[in-house]
C-alpha cells in the first residue's frame, strides 16, 4: 500500500507535469495537449494490460510496474499511429524515461551515505538494503553484502522486461534501464555504481553492484 501511495504522490505532483514539459518543448504545446488527452482516455479504455490481467490476476508488485510502464507504451503506439518515426519515438521516449524515472528514484530512494552505513552490524545492512530495494517494485533481486562493505543485487526477473516483450514492444524495455545510471551517478554521492548486463537487452540478470567512492 504505501508503494502504492508513493507512487500516486509522485505523478500527481511531480511525473505527470514533468512528461507534459517534455512533449510540449519537443512536439509543441497542440500537439503535446492532444496526445496527453488521448492517452489518458486509452488508460482508461485501452489499457495495454488488460489482456495480460485477464489471462493472470497481478500481484501489488506487477500492479505498480504496470502502472509506472502504461503511459510510455500508450504514448509508444500513439507516435507510431500518427505517423512518427521509430528512431525519433524512441528517442523522445528516452528522454521522458530518463527524466520522469530518474525524479522518481531520487524521491523513492533514499540517498545512502557511507558515514551511516559502515558501522551497522552485518544484519542491520542487509535490513536497510532490503528495505530500498523494495521499493523498486519492478525487479525480484537477491542481495550480496562482500568483506569490503561493498554490496550488489542480481535481478533475476524485471516486469518492465517481461511486460514490454509481452507487449510486443521489446524496444521499451531497454529505456527504462538508464535512469538507474543517472540517479545513482547524479545523486548517490558516495556510490559507484556499476552494471555489466540487463534482462532487457542481453537477456542475462540484472547484476547491479556498489562499491564505494574513496
Amino acid at each position: 500500500m504505501i508503494n502504492t501511495l508513493r507512487l500516486f504522490y509522485f505523478d500527481t505532483t511531480k511525473g505527470n507535469s514533468t512528461a507534459l514539459k517534455i512533449l510540449k518543448e519537443e512536439l509543441g504545446f497542440g500537439e503535446a495537449i492532444s496526445l496527453s488527452l488521448t492517452l489518458k482516455w486509452r488508460l482508461v479504455y485501452r489499457n495495454p494490460f488488460k489482456q495480460i490481467n485477464k489471462q493472470k490476476q497481478p500481484s501489488e508488485q506487477e500492479k505498480l510496474s504496470q502502472r509506472q510502464m502504461a503511459p510510455m507504451v500508450v504514448l509508444y503506439e500513439l507516435l507510431n499511429e500518427k505517423g512518427y518515426s521509430k528512431k525519433y519515438t524512441l528517442e523522445l521516449l528516452q528522454t521522458l524515461s530518463n527524466s520522469v524515472a530518474t525524479a522518481f528514484l531520487k524521491f523513492n530512494v533514499p540517498i545512502i551515505k557511507r558515514d551511516d552505513y559502515i558501522d551497522l552490524a552485518s544484519e542491520e545492512k542487509l535490513n536497510l538494503l532490503s528495505k530500498i530495494t523494495q521499493r523498486f517494485f519492478n525487479a525480484e533481486a537477491t542481495l550480496s553484502l562482500d568483506e569490503s562493505d561493498n554490496f550488489s543485487f542480481q535481478v533475476n526477473h524485471c516486469h518492465f522486461a517481461s511486460y514490454s516483450n509481452a507487449l510486443g514492444h521489446s524496444d521499451l524495455a531497454k529505456l527504462f534501464c538508464s535512469s538507474d545510471k543517472s540517479f545513482f551517478d547524479e545523486y548517490q554521492d558516495d556510490i559507484v555504481f556499476f552494471r555489466s548486463q540487463t534482462l532487457a537487452t542481453e537477456n542475462k540478470p540484472c547484476d547491479f553492484r556498489f562499491t564505494w567512492k574513496e
